[in-house]
């Protein structure tokens, strides 16, 4: 019998929060949870899972994700199949016997058999509001009498993108993906209630009101997974400034001035047609209100179809537009965390429209003295 196995079975028969903590993937950095039922007889043990989805496919998994669809749903498994999981992902896992009493234990195993029926298990995937955490929170919350919901609201200021960027700690590409596409709704404070959105808290939680200490039945084995890092976003910077660059070297190498405004601009512009997309089909308020569709704006593609005067136009129209999104930035209007990508619309902006007029006079001098001359 694998020792964490022989861990679980050597605590009493109950219900169990179990936690685990986080691995080295990019879906694994936020943790996991499952109730599972010690019965008297091993042979009855179960564990409930609201976290299952087709990961083997992540494309269509994605896409129900993105429209609400319900992409995710609830199952049991049998304890020593689960912690062979993540034995096998090499990560902690943690136990605590919660303190139902009879009445309580058969009210969330009731609920528990219920969610897992064909007709009642599939549901839409929301990583704050509905995910494998919450659903155990409102049982536990619910069989308790609203033990979990009534505790003091005594978080810290973190945010939402903050506490999820903390998950993310040493993986860069992540951390950028929390700055644009997690919209404004995730830049408030969570309550106390709220913050169980995680598995951590959520143990936190259960601790902290009944004093039940977790008990670690499995212990990672590799190295911890890093706490803290760069946020990126430095280096994110200077990666668009290399970007831009073709932007206003080729126009003053004089030649390929198309194509470097296209190697400028076609990045950004792919990834706000894409949020602009989603942001229309989506429900989910952190997707739908995404403030980086006003600065990835999808309509400057028409930059490479207007005429000159109006590509002019269009452009300093797009600079002091900019502009203005980084005064509503600094005065906390908007919130998304946006500083750095500032620079990639504005480049090829300000280049469109004040460089080429800045040549034309420069260029327009000397034609202007030849014929005063003459």
């Amino acid at each position: 019998m694998p020792p964490e196995v022989a861990n679980l079975r050597a605590q009493p028969p109950g219900v169990y929060l179990i936690t685990m903590g986080i691995g080295d993937l990019i879906w694994e950095r936020h943790g996991h949870i499952e109730i599972c039922v010690r019965n008297p007889d091993p042979l009855d043990d179960v564990c409930y899972n609201y976290g299952i989805g087709d990961f083997g496919h992540p494309l269509s998994m994605g896409w129900g994700f993105f429209r609400g669809a319900n992409s995710f749903w609830a199952g049991k498994d049998r304890p020593e199949q689960m912690l062979a999981i993540y034995r096998i992902e090499d990560r902690t896992v943690w136990a605590q016997r919660l303190p139902l009493t009879d009445e309580q234990a058969q009210k969330m195993i009731a609920k528990l058999e219920y969610d897992v029926l064909e007709e009642h298990k599939y549901y839409a995937y929301d990583h704050f509001d509905d995910n494998c955490s919450t659903r155990i929170r409102n049982i536990i919350d619910d069989v308790t009498g609203g033990a979990l919901s009534s505790m003091p609201d005594d978080t810290d200021d973190r945010t939402e993108r903050e506490i999820i960027r903390e998950g993310f700690a040493g993986m860069p590409v992540p951390l950028l993906i929390t700055d644009i596409a997690m919209g404004r709704s995730t830049d408030h404070r969570p309550t106390a209630y709220e913050l169980m959105f995680l598995p951590q808290y959520l143990r936190a939680a259960v601790k902290k009101k009944w004093g039940i200490e977790p008990v670690e039945i499995f212990t990672r084995k590799g190295p911890p997974a890093p706490t803290d890092g760069s946020s990126g976003r430095l280096g994110f910077a200077l990666i668009i400034l290399l970007m831009t660059a073709p932007a206003w070297a080729t126009r003053l190498w004089g030649r390929f001035q198309r194509t470097g405004l296209a190697i400028a601009m076609v990045p950004y512009l792919l990834i706000g047609t894409i949020l602009t997309f989603l942001a229309i089909i989506s429900p989910l308020p952190y997707v739908k209100f995404n403030e980086s569709c006003l600065l990835f704006l999808p309509l400057d593609w028409c930059v490479f179809f207007l005429s000159p005067a109006r590509r002019v136009q269009y452009a300093r129209a797009r600079v002091v537009m900019i502009g203005l999104f980084f005064l509503l930035l600094l005065v906390g209007v908007l919130k998304q965390p946006l500083y750095a990508e500032l620079a990639w619309p504005l480049v090829p902006m300000a280049v469109i429209g004040f460089w080429d007029s800045h040549v034309a006079k420069l260029r327009a001098k000397p034609a202007t003295q030849t014929t005063a001359a003459v």
